[in-house]
């Protein structure tokens, strides 16, 4: 007979698992989001027609622009983890349908930097605003301490999973007691 943790258990996929079935079923939840996203990530790259690390240099090369810093292929190729061959077959194609050009570069006018052109930033809000609508909506229901909850949980696993820890990084809780200052130290 299966107990309510076990319910949420993928047998002998992991090696561990939470502690508890409340633990069990917010990885099942994240599970569904992880599957949410990607199903949603795939509708986009079709609506675009687009890879999807195409879709990844449009969005570096639209933020660029909107922090007005000017990004050379070689940036791009670092940014994206690709080789220069890769990069420059990725620049192509973005120029090819008119989502990017290449152009001088504004400071030394020997070197090259890629923009974003056209509809290039409409285009990722249109593909990706049926993703980014409902994160705002489910978001702005959440009570200042949820969002709190959430933004301590993502940032640990996003940190955890950046450094290929197992044990994410966890900061010092530190109390607040009328009379003591906030300090949690040991005095010192």
């Amino acid at each position: 007979m299966k107990s309510e943790g076990d319910a949420h258990k993928t047998p002998g996929l992991f090696t561990s698992e939470p502690r508890t079935s409340g633990g069990a079923a917010a990885i099942a939840s994240l599970q569904e989001l992880s599957d949410s996203v990607h199903d949603a990530d795939e509708r986009a790259l079709r609506a675009l027609g687009m890879l999807p690390i195409d879709a990844l240099a449009l969005r570096f090369l639209v933020l660029a622009q909107h922090e007005a810093r000017t990004v050379k292929p070689t940036q791009l190729a670092q940014a994206l983890r690709l080789s220069t061959a890769g990069i420059t077959k990725l620049v192509d194609r973005l120029v090819r349908d008119g989502r990017a050009a290449r152009g001088p570069n504004p400071r030394d006018r020997r070197s090259v930097v890629v923009t974003a052109a056209g509809t290039a930033e409409q285009d990722l809000a249109a593909a990706y605003g049926h993703i980014h609508a409902p994160l705002i909506a489910t978001i702005d229901a959440l009570s200042d301490d949820e969002a709190a909850a959430v933004e301590r949980f993502a940032s640990r696993l996003a940190a955890a999973l950046r450094d290929g820890s197992s044990t994410p990084r966890t900061p010092p809780v530190v109390e607040m007691h009328p009379g003591n200052g906030g300090s949690g130290g040991s005095g010192g």
